[in-house]
């Protein structure tokens, strides 16, 4: 669980109240939050970018792709 971003050292154990087998299979049809929220932030300002030229675009009457 910990692998998957559900615990962090020195915080509450993470219960499981379900097989090995079906927990494993939780886990691998997860999506690590910690990993997703990191790309998330390297992506902020890019999209950000790409929405300011969007709307400059648009301001300008350009035709977006």
């Amino acid at each position: 669980a910990r692998l998957m971003g559900f615990e962090a050292p020195g915080e509450a154990k993470f219960r499981i109240p379900v097989s090995d087998t079906q927990a494993y299979r939780q886990f691998g049809n997860s999506v690590v939050v910690p990993v997703f929220a990191a790309v998330a932030k390297l992506l902020e300002p890019k999209i950000k970018q790409a929405v300011a030229l969007r709307q400059q675009e648009a301001q300008h009457g350009r035709r977006s792709r």
